[in-house]
């Protein structure tokens, strides 16, 4: 078994979970991979290219999979297990559903059609810690995709926080509604779920029977 960690929109591999979980896998013996999901240049990438990236380094072989992501990672999460049956369970962190959704109700109309106007638009990177300009195609491409693709059942383990303001917990009660191999954890947290990131642990250990 293969473990992959996909972190979120305008993050990096340095971001707390994702450190905190690659140390924690390490503990187990066990090697979490976390690619730079910024690729060679985030102002010009894409969903689509993520997921072609992914797919050529990650799963170019039959290794079965446990992929683990959060907020934008996590929504990536379900386009690969969508595409490939190697990918057999996923854990989800405050999963983006309805990405570009999100994005249009965050920025507002106005906002959406400036940055198709311009181009580019800046968007804080929480990786770089500075503002970098991230190209419209972006957002084109982000609309081709729904957590609506994944209709085959596989375990599947979400935590949102009820207090979360970017995505908003009901989204993830609603996809687990309808997948009968989904497990809830609603936590005490907002966006960032990182009041208690060792309990969280404690229960992909268990998840992840390891």
């Amino acid at each position: 078994m293969n473990y992959l960690y996909l972190h979120g929109f305008a993050s990096s591999p340095q971001s707390t979970k994702a450190k905190f979980m690659q140390k924690k896998f390490a503990e187990v013996g066990l090697t979490l991979h976390v690619p730079d999901l910024n690729l060679t240049d985030f102002s010009t990438t894409t969903l689509s290219d993520q997921l072609t990236y992914l797919d050529r380094t990650y799963l170019d072989n039959s290794e079965p999979l446990v992929v683990i992501g959060s907020s934008l990672g996590g929504f990536l999460a379900v386009q690969l297990a969508a595409q490939k049956t190697q990918v057999q369970k996923l854990v989800l962190f405050a999963p983006a559903f309805g990405f570009s959704q999100r994005i249009s109700k965050a920025l507002g109309e106005e906002n959406v059609t400036k940055w198709q106007q311009d181009e580019i638009r800046e968007f804080y990177h929480y990786g770089m810690k500075r503002n970098v300009n991230l190209q419209f195609q972006f957002f084109t491409d982000a609309q081709k995709y729904s957590e609506e693709k994944l209709t085959r059942s596989l375990p599947t383990l979400i935590f949102h926080g009820i207090h979360d303001d970017v995505v908003p917990a009901s989204l993830s009660e609603e996809f687990a509604k309808r997948r009968s191999q989904v497990t809830l954890r609603l936590l005490d947290d907002d966006h960032a779920l990182g009041k208690d990131l060792e309990s969280i642990w404690q229960d992909i250990k268990l998840f992840c029977d390891f």
